[in-house]
């Protein structure tokens, strides 16, 4: 069968890769004989299949589910999923099919290729990572979904129904498998090498042993994780570089896989800066009177508030107390000898906080940013009191640090680099450190949570818990490790409740564990204007309701519309 490729792939070609093949077709149309014979035009092919399916393992912002983070009047995505006001009728993200047909073109392509063998295999190793990454975010969203293999055609059998959760998990586990065997160590910035497989193994095992109740698969996350440890190519580093710099994120020798948007075709709107920074001026329009006497702006700051983080975030994050102990920060003797909210509440922080959270008293851009009432980047609602009249300020008392590069003012239209953090050596040692949890392992487990621990938070001592603090140190300390990355707050929350069920049996839609941090009312602070005394306050979503999960929602439902056009579907329990 003679098909076409559509693709715009200019930016990748070289002119000696593609002379023949640009001296008689324009460059935006080619046959599939055209691409798979000419390296240069499928390697742009291969870019294009990133470019689609990069989003399914980093999605930035699916945190904002969680309680972590609030929505804001200007945008921010999920209040509905939040809030639980959606239903069968909701699509949240079963569309993924197109892209795993261009997966397979690959796969069924590039074996009758004349390409040397290490470039088949890269190429195909790539694939199966990539089908690997579409069906991995499918399968925690959906449980079983249907497993196209093969490329279909006009004459394929499209009634596929819908495999079990272990089938989908062992399907997602093998192409890993198979994109580990087949991918070299290294490969070019931005595509998979043998550690991105064995790192996306790890999380994708961890999320299998507690959805399907059995200890095998943390077996499978720890021998995943010796052999991406054994490799010796990637080491901690500094938590700043990682998220405050576009030069130190590319170059970090911590990243296993990163997703790279360069400025010939980026702005700041098309990066999360737009959506977690304020939107402040020295106009009586966005701040008060008292706002620009008391804590004028040296810059004005032109973010789309959608994201800020909120206090039951923020509380996780620990303090060095007086006598060198870690401790939560309302529990510290500076908590009681501290004479402005600064002094009690932010000094001696984890090292993570100052990287990922702007608080009261920051510096932020070419301003300090002022949270507090009549501040300049806090909102006037109660109990803020904030000096910022519109919509675009904080109304948590807080602003995101994280994924922001202040060198430079943000101007929605400048170019700009970004780069995300798809897979990295931090998360690969907190999964290594749940698997040994779960299989009883605590020295190990203490062993790598310790590392991101000291090297990322800063802190001198080793954690020495057990038992149930053991885990409740993982748990904060995930928290705070991940926060903002491929969705992982939502994703743990939903695995830990799992392994409290005992995995998805039948009846889960009733007798699930209801996430206590999914559900009820967000937290923020409130400073007086003095910077001398602070409340915690309650608050709801912005659509006015609390937050909201019961147990069907350790599913997402199938669309129905999906079932209507193929009744062989069935939908999950409860919706």
């Amino acid at each position: 069968m003679k098909y076409y490729i559509i693709l715009i792939i200019a930016c990748f070609l070289t002119v000696t890769s593609c002379t023949r093949v640009m001296d008689t077709k324009p460059l935006d149309k080619y046959t599939g004989s055209d691409v798979w014979s000419n390296y240069g035009l499928t390697q742009g092919y291969i870019y294009e299949c990133y470019s689609n399916c990069a989003g399914y393992i980093f999605s930035w912002n699916y945190d904002a589910i969680t309680k972590s983070i609030r929505n804001h009047p200007w945008g921010g995505g999920y209040t509905s999923e939040k809030t639980e006001q959606i239903d069968r009728n909701n699509d949240e993200g079963w569309g993924a099919f197109g892209n795993i047909r261009r997966v397979n073109l690959v796969l069924q392509n590039i074996p009758a290729s004349s390409f040397t063998t290490v470039q088949k295999n890269t190429f195909l190793g790539e694939a199966h990572f990539l089908r690997a990454a579409i069906y991995s975010n499918l399968a925690f969203r959906f449980g079983g979904v249907q497993l196209v293999k093969d490329v279909l055609t006009v004459e394929s059998d499209f009634n596929i129904g819908r495999s079990s959760l272990k089938e989908t998990y062992d399907f997602i586990l093998k192409d890993l498998d198979d994109a580990a065997d087949l991918l070299p160590q290294t490969n070019d910035r931005g595509r998979a090498g043998k550690g991105a497989a064995y790192a996306l193994k790890m999380r994708v095992a961890l999320q299998a042993g507690a959805y399907l109740n059995d200890k095998n698969y943390y077996t499978v996350v720890k021998t995943a994780g010796d052999k991406l440890f054994a490799l010796g190519q990637y080491s901690l580093d500094d938590y700043s570089n990682l998220f405050n710099a576009y030069s130190t994120a590319v170059a970090s020798p911590e990243n296993i896989l990163v997703f790279e948007m360069k400025n010939t075709n980026t702005s700041f709107s098309s990066t999360p800066m737009q959506s977690l920074v304020c939107n402040s001026d020295m106009i009586p329009s966005k701040l008060t009177d008292a706002a620009m006497q008391k804590f004028p702006l040296k810059e004005s700051i032109e973010g789309w508030m959608n994201y800020a983080p909120t206090q039951d975030l923020v509380d996780d994050y620990l303090v060095t107390d007086a006598d060198g102990k870690e401790r939560k920060w309302n529990q510290t003797t500076l908590n009681q000898t501290g004479g402005s909210a600064y002094e009690k509440m932010y000094k001696n922080r984890d090292k993570r906080f100052y990287a990922s959270i702007i608080c009261d008293s920051s510096k932020y851009f070419g301003n300090w940013a002022y949270l507090r009432a009549d501040g300049n980047a806090s909102s006037n609602v109660q109990p803020l009191n904030g000096g910022n009249i519109n919509g675009g300020a904080s109304v948590t008392g807080y602003l995101f640090a994280k994924y922001l590069y202040q060198a430079k003012k943000l101007w929605y239209s400048d170019p700009t680099d970004f780069c995300y953090s798809v897979l990295r050596l931090g998360e690969a040692y907190l999964n290594y450190a749940e698997a040994c949890i779960r299989l009883g392992d605590e020295a190990n487990a203490r062993t790598y949570l310790t590392k991101t621990y000291q090297v990322h938070g800063g802190f001198k001592n080793n954690i020495t818990s057990t038992d149930e603090n053991l885990w409740n140190d993982y748990r904060r300390e995930r928290h705070i490790e991940m926060i903002l990355e491929t969705g992982d707050r939502y994703w743990s929350l939903l695995r830990w409740g799992m392994q409290l069920t005992g995995g998805l049996k039948q009846g889960y839609e009733n007798t699930g564990v209801a996430i206590p941090e999914l559900n009820g009312k967000e937290h923020g602070i409130a400073i007086s204007s003095d910077g001398k005394t602070y409340q915690v306050f309650e608050m709801n979503e912005q659509n006015g309701q609390e937050l909201k999960f019961t147990p069907k929602r350790y599913l997402f439902p199938v669309p129905q519309s999906k079932i209507v056009a193929l009744p062989i579907l069935t939908q999950n329990a409860g919706w």
